[in-house]
């Protein structure tokens, strides 16, 4: 009696030989996949985003519902790094806030999304809470200015809005 199933043995052998070979294959794909995937940060294709680099930037705050000004040409430095992290610093008095800390991301051909965080302290130096900025950054096609637009919350030393602003800026790259 037969009770071999219709795949022979030679067959099998034949199936079983080969997948040692394509796990083996399939292992190196993968390790040199994560070498270069090391070695380059997420979603670089080889070439410099036209954000990455150092800017001159001029912060205006303002009300959102009257857009009457809270604070207007407000000097600050952002630094986009190509592994898409950003600080930004500016030229308040450096005992009244940190500098701020965030990230990046493209979402269209000249379109980006940034967020960053700072924390604010009184003159007494005692921490007085956070602000949280969230941007849409329209970059020139030149890639030397751009806009961005979107909210600035003011949160309390718990993290608890106290009130948001409105905020644009306009930058040119630091050369």
């Amino acid at each position: 009696m037969n009770t071999q199933s219709n795949d022979s043995p030679k067959c099998s052998g034949r199936k079983i030989r080969r997948l040692p070979v394509a796990l083996a294959l399939g292992t190196l794909m993968a390790i040199q996949a994560g070498a270069q995937a090391e070695a380059s940060p997420p979603g670089a294709s080889g070439m410099t985003d036209p954000l990455v680099g150092t800017w001159n930037v001029l912060v205006d705050i303002f009300d959102c519902q009257t857009e009457a000004p809270i604070a207007t040409g407000s000097q600050a430095l952002a630094l986009f790094n190509a592994d898409g992290t950003r600080h930004e610093t500016n030229a308040t008095n450096p005992a009244l806030r940190t500098p701020g800390y965030g990230h990046w991301e493209r979402v269209g051909k000249n379109e980006y999304e940034f967020i960053f965080k700072f924390y604010r302290f009184n003159p007494s130096g005692v921490h007085i809470g956070s602000t949280i900025i969230r941007h849409d950054l329209f970059i020139s096609n030149d890639g030397s200015s751009y806009y961005s637009e979107g909210p600035a919350e003011f949160l309390n030393p718990a993290d608890e809005l106290l009130f948001a602003a409105c905020a644009n800026a306009t930058a040119t790259r630091l050369e």
